[in-house]
């Protein structure tokens, strides 16, 4: 239910000149929203002069008119005589979106939200507007319109428009996280670091709060800033104790495990995932029970444990495919094809890859970098099959995936990887594959700069 704020009459409230004012103001309101002229308002109930009058509060209307005016204008008397009846009607408007939207009917959201954005803004009511802009990026990331979010918040920004902190992370965070579903990471890290650092202005939200950290983790684990990533994974595990936050908790838990194990404490970093695998268990948390599968199948993948890895990455799998989280099933099947390529299946990996190619064009969302890692598995095995030139071409496939989405750090490894080949054949293509690989490495430091 919405928290309505109390609102009297303003007959009861306030003195026959205060009235006149705010009843005028609401007249008018409700006249342009209608689309109505004076006359057309007027016309059977008062002289257009009286009318006038009334809106600039100049004039006391007698109650049987303003009820004739208010059925004319399809609200009612008391609605009319409010204080600041248009606001409260769009508030109430706005929570209707809301309730739609978790409701699931999207529709209905997007019908409501955009009312209270068009009237908000011809209103002049800046806060509501930025409210209900935050309301429809939401909405606009849910149904996958991420470049519309980036567009509209990017004008707002560019507006210049009043913003208090808290607004103005908000919408900090709902763009980053539009970039990071478009498939632009740089950006995306960029606007998650610029809504943490707004937070020395912002007192309470502790939920956007730890969702910031928690992208802030993902985005340092993607870029290889390890020490970084477990740095911010820290302070949110420490922030979700603090908010009772127990899934948050549990979840920055384990994620905090994967830059220990890339800094090189597998022990502990096992440790952590087999803790919070039991307790994901224990609360039937099913996507976290696969997510830490997955993560225990590249700890021991990575230590050359195949089996082992393999009994995760299925277990793993299993739960994805029960869940429909296709999404994440991509990962898992690419890194059960990096283990059929290891043990000699290389027809085995690439129908597997092709498998998360095809699905990574039918889930259509931020699935960039497992299409690269199948196709750079791809061209692997056309490495080991002796087939020079498409191994080539294929690599060339994936730098242009990673290019594409502002992967820096896996870009310039690509590069790297194609210029020693082709150094190796006395190919003059080297040169211009080293010098990119010295590009994309000079923009990654720089990104890393930002922590």
């Amino acid at each position: 239910m919405l928290n309505r704020k109390e609102v009297s009459t303003v007959s009861l409230e306030l003195d026959v000149d205060g009235r006149n004012r705010i009843i005028g103001e609401n007249l008018r309101k409700y006249r342009l929203l209608k689309g109505l002229t004076q006359d057309e308002l007027a016309e059977g109930i008062c002289s257009v002069s009286q009318l006038s009058k009334a809106e600039n509060g100049k004039t006391y209307i007698k109650r049987t008119l303003l009820r004739l005016m208010a059925e004319r204008l399809g609200v009612t008397v008391e609605r009319i005589e409010m204080l600041d009846a248009m606001q409260e009607e769009l508030t109430e408007t706005l929570q209707l979106a809301k309730d739609a939207n978790t409701a699931n009917n999207l529709d209905k959201a997007f019908q409501y939200v955009r009312e209270v954005l068009t009237q908000s803004e011809e209103m002049g009511y800046h806060t509501l507007f930025l409210e209900a802009l935050l309301v429809e990026c939401k909405l606009l990331n849910r149904t996958k319109q991420h470049f519309e979010v980036i567009d509209k918040v990017q004008h707002v920004f560019e507006q210049e428009l009043p913003q208090d902190s808290a607004h103005k992370l908000l919408l900090m965070y709902e763009l980053g996280h539009a970039y990071e579903l478009s498939g632009n990471m740089v950006a995306a890290f960029d606007y998650y670091c610029r809504a943490d650092e707004e937070f020395q202005f912002v007192e309470g939200k502790d939920d956007v709060r730890l969702s910031v950290l928690f992208n802030l983790v993902r985005c340092h684990i993607i870029m290889q800033n390890y020490r970084s990533a477990l740095r911010y994974a820290e302070k949110a595990e420490q922030l979700a104790g603090i908010y009772s936050k127990h899934l948050y908790r549990l979840r920055v838990s384990y994620m905090k495990a994967t830059p220990l194990r890339k800094l090189g404490e597998t022990e502990k970093a096992k440790e952590i995932y087999l803790a919070c695998l039991r307790e994901a268990q224990e609360n039937s948390f099913l996507l976290d029970v696969g997510l830490i599968n997955n993560n225990l199948g590249s700890l021991y993948k990575d230590h050359g444990e195949t089996s082992q890895a393999l009994a995760h990455y299925q277990r793993a799998r299993k739960i994805y495919e029960i869940l429909n989280e296709e999404a994440y099933l991509c990962e898992t099947l690419v890194n059960i094809a990096a283990i059929n390529r290891l043990e000699g299946d290389l027809a085995g990996a690439v129908e597997i890859c092709n498998q998360v190619l095809s699905m990574a064009d039918k889930v259509q969302t931020n699935v960039y970098r497992e299409k690269g890692l199948a196709t750079r598995l791809i061209a692997w095995v056309l490495a080991d099959q002796g087939n020079f030139t498409e191994y080539i071409a294929k690599l060339e496939e994936v730098l242009a995936i990673y290019e594409q989405h502002q992967l820096v750090r896996e870009a310039y490894e690509v590069a790297v990887e194609i210029a020693d080949k082709l150094y190796e054949q006395n190919d003059p293509r080297a040169v211009d594959l080293y010098r990119k690989a010295v590009d994309f490495n000079t923009k990654s430091q720089q990104i890393g700069m930002r922590r």
